[in-house]
C-alpha cells in the first residue's frame, strides 16, 4: 500500500512527547474516514520491524508541499471515535 507515491513501510514516524522523549513509529496502515486521511502507527522494533505487541496509535496526516506526510494528533474526541470504529470494523477486519 502507497500513500502519495511513498511505499507504507518506508514511512517512519517520529512522534514526540511532551517529556521530551520521542519514539519511532512505522505505518501500519493508511485510510480515509469523511474525507480525512488517517495513519494506524504502531512502534518500531529496530529499523522497520512493527511492534505489533503494542496498541495502534491513530493520527490524521496531511502532506506538505513535497508530498511529504505530516501527522497532526487528533484532538477532537468524535472525530477520534469515528476514525477508531472504522478502523477496527474496516480496516483491521480485512
Amino acid at each position: 500500500m502507497d500513500f502519495k507515491g511513498k511505499k507504507l513501510e518506508d514511512i517512519i514516524v517520529t512522534l514526540p512527547f511532551e517529556d521530551g522523549t520521542s519514539m519511532d513509529c512505522g505505518v501500519y496502515s493508511y485510510f480515509e474516514v469523511n474525507n480525512k486521511n488517517y495513519f494506524a502507527l504502531l512502534p518500531l522494533m529496530g529499523e522497520k520491524q512493527l511492534d505489533f505487541s503494542q496498541s495502534y496509535m491513530l493520527y490524521e496526516v496531511e502532506e506538505d508541499e513535497e508530498n511529504n506526510p505530516i501527522v497532526i494528533y487528533i484532538e477532537d474526541d468524535t472525530e477520534y471515535a469515528v476514525a477508531a470504529q472504522y478502523f477496527s470494523k474496516q480496516v483491521l477486519k480485512k
